[in-house]
């Protein structure tokens, strides 16, 4: 993976700081939005409750993004996301939609504070983290 310092970290911070606190309901709203538009993903969400589902959802991508420059962290934690996900039955083709409706619900956390700068910082980031994610084992 590339390092961080290509990515606007800053921004990607305030803004995932903005939605969330916009919010309580920002993870609810993600996976709405993606079940909405993918609802053969559902079923892949049984083993956790849709609040416990939530929360993790959101530590886990504030870990992320505050971790992203360090790259020794994002490659440990990209390689364990990456098993659990396949074990979940995950296929490439599903993180296009995963990034879709992310940074779909985060721009509408954000309302007219996001941007044209926000929206190129987290489609690389998001991109960068799949396609390290979809690297061969």
């Amino acid at each position: 993976m590339s390092t961080a310092t290509e990515l606007d970290v800053g921004l990607l911070r305030d803004t995932l700081e903005l939605a969330l606190a916009a919010t309580d309901a920002f993870p609810t709203a993600f996976y709405e939005r993606l079940f909405r538009d993918h609802g053969e993903l559902r079923a892949m969400f049984h083993r956790s409750s849709p609040g416990a589902q939530s929360k993790m959802f959101s530590q886990k991508l504030v870990a992320l993004v505050d971790h992203l420059d360090d790259p020794t962290w994002i490659a440990r934690e990209l390689g364990a996301m990456t098993a659990s996900h396949r074990g979940y039955g995950v296929r490439p083709e599903m993180y296009p939609w995963v990034g879709d409706a992310l940074i779909a619900t985060l721009r509408d956390a954000c309302g007219a504070t996001w941007s044209d700068a926000a929206e190129r910082a987290w489609l690389a980031a998001y991109d960068r983290l799949a396609q390290a994610m979809l690297q061969p084992a």
